[in-house]
């Protein structure tokens, strides 16, 4: 079966060129443009495997996502992986408890390594 993966970016090159990319591999891959629209996903039943996230967006960021994701018992398990350009990404990552993520420039190699390896 396909792992389903979430990417949450705002960043519409970004997201395509992540989305292209993990469809190639054989993911089955939903794009929300922030946090609010990922949440809303959620809520509305859709669970997937993966969620990558960034954390810089407009209307709810990713700080405010994973705050509320980490609060319903629904979609709390489901693994993040924390996308940013973020200076402080480790720390960030630490404050809402995201063991796994990468620097913005992803490294292509490595993100399919991680999303594999969860």
């Amino acid at each position: 079966m396909e792992k389903k993966i979430m990417i949450v970016e705002d960043d519409l090159s970004i997201s395509e060129a992540l989305k292209e990319l993990l469809s190639y591999e054989g993911f089955n891959v939903l794009q929300a443009f922030n946090g609010q629209e990922a949440l809303d996903r959620l809520q509305s039943g859709y669970r997937p495997d993966l969620i990558l996230l960034d954390l810089m967006m407009p209307i709810l960021d990713g700080i405010g996502f994973r705050n509320e994701q980490l609060k319903s018992h629904l979609f709390s398990q489901i693994p993040v992986i924390i996308l940013s350009a973020d200076g402080n990404i480790k720390s960030k990552a630490e404050q809402v408890k995201v063991s796994n993520f990468i620097k913005k420039p992803v490294d292509i190699d490595h993100l399919i390594n991680v999303v594999n390896s969860i």
